[in-house]
């Protein structure tokens, strides 16, 4: 329960200072890559919510000059969707996402596809990074300030848009279809996870289970307890600094390894299909990317920053991939 308030906090803090454009259409932001001068639609999509694959679908069908779609994935984590829920198959029918619905979409017109994401083999380590980095750095108050330089600068990469024209905002999302199709992401995003990659879904499961129960029963082990006051001193005392540390650890890990790092791999594969495409680019992001990735797109530290380890773009699929 905690972790999802502390993201709809950093959901909130998507508020721009700047009101819309004229011709903003919900979930879509519209830029220019700075590099190729070209065209780029960016689709904030909600995973698996039915609304979402209807719009990443209209969007790459209407899409005029269109180059090439690039879609928040990786080539293994792409392979692995295709191998559960294949085109045509129950699966396929029962859990579709916005990524693949987009795909047929760009493959019936004819154009390329990009998974312009991080490799999950790549991610997982630098997690693990991060992860060990920020429990050293709670140790040393040089290191507070590595981890307050870290969260400032991921949430003004990520959830700043005083220098976009065209943003995401939450009243993106909050309209009748969306709201509706929450019900639905809430039922598939887990399957489809469980299904995918079903250990590292168990561990995740058993973490967050755990992190939300935890708290309540150990007040509630502290209150009936038969201890000294010492005792029950030093138990409040544990569970009030892991309730203060956590949300420190998470946001560290939510805006530098999976927004921050992320948004430049995406940036950079935007700006690869741009070039190789020869036309304007379609990309379907998790709506806390778009924003991020358009400022990228509009400035040079998409081609400076980390990206996930190294400077490599994104994965070009063809059929011979598959």
């Amino acid at each position: 329960m905690k972790l999802c308030c502390i993201f709809l906090l950093l959901l909130l803090l998507c508020v721009p200072s700047k009101g819309y454009i004229f011709a903003h259409i919900p979930q879509v932001v519209t830029c220019k890559d700075i590099r190729t001068q070209s065209k780029v639609t960016l689709v904030g999509s909600v995973h698996y919510n039915p609304a979402s694959i209807a719009l990443a679908r209209k969007t790459v069908a209407a899409e005029e000059n269109l180059g090439a779609v690039v879609v928040e994935s990786c080539e293994a984590r792409w392979k692995r969707s295709l191998e559960v829920s294949p085109e045509g198959s129950f699966l396929g029918d029962v859990l579709p996402s916005e990524m693949q619905a987009a795909a047929l979409v760009a493959k019936d017109r004819g154009v390329p596809l990009s998974l312009g994401d991080v490799d999950i083999d790549d991610f997982s380590p630098r997690l693990k990074v991060i992860l060990k980095e920020t429990l050293s750095d709670l140790f040393s108050p040089a290191g507070w300030g590595r981890i307050a330089n870290d969260v400032k600068r991921g949430a003004s990469l990520a959830f700043d848009t005083t220098t976009l024209a065209d943003s995401l905002q939450p009243t993106d999302f909050i309209r009748s279809d969306v709201l509706l199709g929450f019900a639905v992401s809430l039922i598939r995003y887990p399957v489809a996870a469980a299904l995918k990659a079903p250990i590292p879904f168990a561990i995740f499961a058993i973490f967050a289970t755990s992190t939300a129960l935890g708290s309540a029963q150990l007040d509630s082990a502290i209150a009936n307890m038969d201890a000294s006051g010492d005792a029950n001193l030093a138990l409040t005392f544990a569970l009030s600094l892991f309730n203060v540390l956590l949300p420190i650890v998470f946001a560290r890990l939510l805006l530098v390894g999976f927004l921050e790092e992320r948004n430049v791999r995406l940036a950079r594969s935007i700006t690869e299909a741009a070039e190789r495409g020869n036309g304007s680019v379609v990309a379907i992001l998790g709506g806390l990317h778009v924003n991020g990735v358009a400022k990228l797109l509009e400035s040079e530290d998409a081609l400076t920053g980390d990206g996930g380890g190294d400077k490599k773009a994104g994965t070009w699929w063809t059929e011979e991939m598959i």
